[in-house]
């Protein structure tokens, strides 16, 4: 497959989809873009740090080989987006690795309904914890740390995580033990993650991050589209102004032997 670069990709905006990233790639503004040919394309594989989609028309016999193996190549842990019920059986048949199927979830903030309902429950934050932003030096520990390696899994390394992280964590004597923060891919569009240290559960802390979170965006006036990973999260980020809009599957393949 052919790789065009960001002021190469015009002539595919009748392949473009509701989901945010795939129109800013599209629209030349960022991420990598294959397609089978140059000229007019029938179908496309986007890749945006580790969110990959593939768009268009399935194909068949060597251009299915073809796909594939951009796929295999590029895509190794990213979460591969099937577009259509089409792309889904496609991929169910045409991949020949290790891979999982899972769902992720899409949401968007509407603005807080009850602020005084959030301030009230920071204020209920019991002795000993505080809040705060996240700190920019925090990525190697959040990674190594079992419980809050997903809010490191996010991003590529310390550097991305210093530029692109967004949100709020609760620490005891200056160490996270809980928190909502995620990467933060335009205004249009986050990855959001909510974890806490077993230790600390059943306390409200994550919920309470996550006021804070809704509080910055509607403060800014930004309504960006969130990405998820279960319902757990989906029923805490309704609590504090977002609103479903839809479950996706997501597919992730491994080629090497480490354990899924």
């Amino acid at each position: 497959m052919v790789e065009l670069g960001l002021k190469e990709r015009e002539g595919l905006a009748e392949l473009a989809t509701d989901d945010i990233l795939v129109r800013q790639a599209l629209a030349g503004k960022c991420g990598r873009v294959w397609v089978p040919a140059t000229g007019a394309a029938s179908y496309c594989v986007i890749k945006i740090y580790h969110y990959m989609y593939i768009l268009g028309v399935t194909p068949k016999k060597d251009r299915a080989v073809s796909l594939w193996g951009t796929i295999a190549r590029h895509g190794e842990g990213s979460y591969i987006i099937p577009t259509s019920e089409s792309w889904i059986d496609w991929l169910v048949e045409n991949i020949d690795c290790r891979y999982r199927n899972f769902s992720r979830y899409l949401l968007q903030f509407k603005g807080i309904k009850n602020r005084e309902l959030l301030v009230e429950l920071n204020g209920a934050l019991e002795e000993g914890l505080t809040i705060d932003k996240v700190k920019p030096e925090e990525y190697e520990a959040l990674l190594n740390d079992m419980w809050s390696e997903d809010f490191s899994a996010c991003f590529d390394n310390s550097e991305d995580f210093k530029k692109d992280a967004l949100g709020y964590m609760v620490y005891k004597d200056n160490k996270a033990v809980s928190g909502c923060m995620g990467r933060v891919y335009s205004d249009d569009f986050m990855e959001l993650v909510f974890a806490t240290n077993p230790e600390y559960r059943r306390r409200n802390l994550a919920l309470t991050a996550a006021s804070n979170v809704s509080f910055n965006l509607e403060d800014n006036k930004i309504n960006p589209y969130v990405d998820v990973r279960n319902q757990h999260s989906v029923e805490l980020a309704s609590r504090v102004g977002f609103e479903f809009i839809k479950e996706y599957q997501v597919f992730q393949i491994y080629n090497s032997d480490d354990e899924i």
